[in-house]
Order: structure tokens, then C-alpha cells, then sequence
């Protein structure tokens, strides 16, 4: 029992720097997302944002398809938080 304990520690500290490195990750992205949807409705012409292959988004709904990307990533950026909360918990245990 004492072995599985440890196991389960020993796996559970190797998870915390790959979920804390995604948390980063998403957070970053998302406020990447946001800045070159304000960037893009704002005349730059160098980002582009398309739906498809050859289908372009308008530039007038750059900001609101970021918002709404963003919001997604925010949301499981919310649930990895959770689950590194739930490994430094179960390693004190």
C-alpha cells in the first residue's frame, strides 16, 4: 500500500510542470488571440484569420471569433488550474 502511495506521488509531481506549462500556454494564447483580433479589425493586413482553406473571415468580426476563442481557451485554462490544485492537494496528502 505504502508503494502505491508513492507511485501515485511520484506521478502525480511529473504531471504538475506539464499542466502548469499548458496553463501558461493557453493564458498566452489567448491574449495572443485577442491582440490580432483588435490588430486585425484595426487595419493590419498581415494577420489573417480564416475559417477554411480559402476562406477568409471578415475583418468587421475579427474581434468578436477572438473574444469567443479566448473565452474558450480562459475556460480550460480554468480546468487545468483546477486539476494542478488537485495534484499539489493530493501530494500533501
Amino acid at each position: 500500500m505504502v508503494i502505491l502511495q508513492l507511485t501515485i506521488r511520484f506521478l502525480l509531481v511529473l504531471t504538475i510542470p506539464v499542466l502548469y506549462v499548458l496553463y501558461i500556454g493557453l493564458m498566452l494564447c489567448a491574449l495572443l488571440i485577442l491582440l490580432a483580433g483588435i490588430l486585425r479589425t484595426f487595419g493590419i493586413e498581415q494577420i489573417q484569420m480564416s475559417i477554411w482553406q480559402g476562406i477568409e473571415l471578415p475583418a468587421v468580426l475579427s474581434i468578436p471569433i477572438s473574444l469567443a476563442v479566448s473565452i474558450l481557451l480562459v475556460i480550460c485554462s480554468l480546468y487545468v488550474r483546477r486539476s494542478i490544485r488537485y495534484c499539489i492537494v493530493r501530494i500533501r496528502i
